[in-house]
């Protein structure tokens, strides 16, 4: 239950999150030619090869911070060292003790993608696919290098994503402010309040928090109820002179009451720093200290569909198979 719970309060987070660093994104640059400027930035997601990117995530119920995550990633998608990436997430019961920490570190170098973490018991392990049907690309990299291979149908993906915002948006482009800039970055905020929230963002909350209440109650943000209300939200953001961004910082405050009619507020607090753009190097990991490694090898089906693992012992050879990659059928000779 405690997986569940965190799992909903932070998927709720990052929807509410990413929402509105998106909507912001595609309205903004007003020195630089304005809302069709924004959505030519944003295109440039598609093609985000190499970059160097921290965030941190944030919630707080009625005051108290309940959950936060942090992730660094270095990303370069054609380097014999494709990604190395560090998750750290912290959850409260409460909202005063913590009740766990989780850490991970990705790599994928060599055409293999390596995770290390920790099992329940306390102790660090490992495992490896190699494999190039098994691929993790940077979280800023949108089509990663699918787009290059299939421009046609790339194409008709970025031109859907403009039409769905330009109905989205509408006129909150007109929110945003310049606040400052030089040469080199300009530095913009959108701040809005109840009354400047889309009946749209409104309804799909309630139609999430409907869903969720269905299977997790006890999931800290349902004490908003069925119906919450986006109280604020707000957005800075800074942008280099190559128009691609450097840092966000947005909050999302919402608003709702619990069974006995008490009003709560709950918020959720994003901040990204972009940096390194073309420049960056991600770490290579060295196999040969990896914690109880578990090694598979992956190869796709015929119809590509799906991918099958082969656990491989020391020697290369096939002791047992996964269906997913993550769980474990038929295996022998553990």
């Amino acid at each position: 239950m405690k997986a569940a719970k965190k799992k909903a309060t932070m998927a709720v987070g990052m929807i509410l999150g990413v929402t509105m660093l998106a909507g912001a994104a595609f309205a903004s640059y007003t020195t630089m030619g304005g809302y069709e400027a924004g959505k030519t930035a944003f295109k440039g997601l598609a093609d985000n090869e190499n970059y160097t990117a921290n965030s941190e995530i944030k919630l707080t119920v009625d005051g108290k911070e309940i959950a936060k995550a942090s992730t660094e990633e270095l990303y370069d998608r054609d380097g014999d060292v494709k990604l190395s990436r560090k998750d750290v997430s912290d959850s409260y019961v409460d909202y005063i003790s913590p009740v766990g920490r989780s850490e991970s570190e990705t790599y994928v170098q060599d055409n293999t993608s390596i995770s290390i973490y920790t099992n329940k018991d306390g102790k660090k392990a490992s495992t490896v696919y190699d494999g190039k049907a098994y691929f993790r690309k940077g979280a800023f990299d949108i089509l990663g290098d699918a787009g290059e291979k299939d421009k046609e149908s790339s194409a008709k993906i970025i031109r859907f994503a403009e039409l769905l915002c330009d109905t989205l948006v509408g006129d909150l482009k007109n929110n945003i402010v310049y606040v400052s800039g030089d040469d080199n970055t300009s530095t913009y905020e959108i701040n809005l309040d109840a009354v400047q929230i889309p009946e749209l963002a409104n309804a799909g909350l309630e139609a999430m928090f409907t869903s969720v209440s269905r299977f997790d109650t006890d999931d800290p943000f349902m004490i908003l109820g069925s119906s919450p209300i986006v109280k604020n939200a707000s957005l800075r953001f800074s942008v280099d002179s190559q128009n691609r961004l450097t840092e966000g910082k947005a909050n999302v405050t919402l608003s709702g009451s619990d069974a006995s009619g008490e009003n709560h507020e709950a918020s959720v607090d994003i901040a990204v720093t972009m940096s390194d753009y073309g420049t960056t190097t991600p770490r290579r990991v060295d196999v040969s200290t990896l914690p109880n490694p578990r090694k598979y090898h992956v190869t796709s089906s015929e119809d590509g569909s799906y991918m099958i693992s082969e656990l491989v012992d020391e020697d290369g050879n096939v002791i047992g198979y996964t269906s997913d990659g993550d769980v474990e059928i038929n295996e022998v000779n553990d």
